[in-house]
């Protein structure tokens, strides 16, 4: 039977698991080498190699951003921002862009 803590213990495994295979792909994108080429050079099968790549693509996918409603004050007051458990809060002349920027690094 699977505690919370050996779960919470897989979750933390796979998701360095991901991040490793993700910086691999980022790696041979932009090596200028072809994958097979580059799975050589690496000690990787091309196999492996497109599996960690659909692996790591459907964990994008699925971590898509939904959308978050941000309410923007008609006097100038803070503008707060929360999700899972953090708040963020920002003074209401921050640049539109990086308001964009945050969200979509927090979603």
């Amino acid at each position: 039977m699977e505690t919370e803590s050996t779960r919470a213990i897989s979750e933390v495994k796979q998701e360095l698991r991901l991040r490793e295979w993700s910086e691999q792909i980022e790696r041979q994108q932009s090596s200028g080498m072809s994958v097979e080429q580059w799975c050589i050079e690496n000690g990787i099968k091309p196999k492996t190699y497109y599996y960690r790549l659909r692996r790591v693509r459907e964990q994008c996918v699925a971590a898509q951003p939904s959308i978050v409603p941000i309410a923007m004050p008609d006097e100038c007051g803070n503008i707060r921002i929360e999700k899972n458990g953090m708040s963020i809060t920002l003074p209401c002349g921050v640049a539109p862009e990086t308001l964009i920027a945050l969200v979509r690094e927090l979603c």
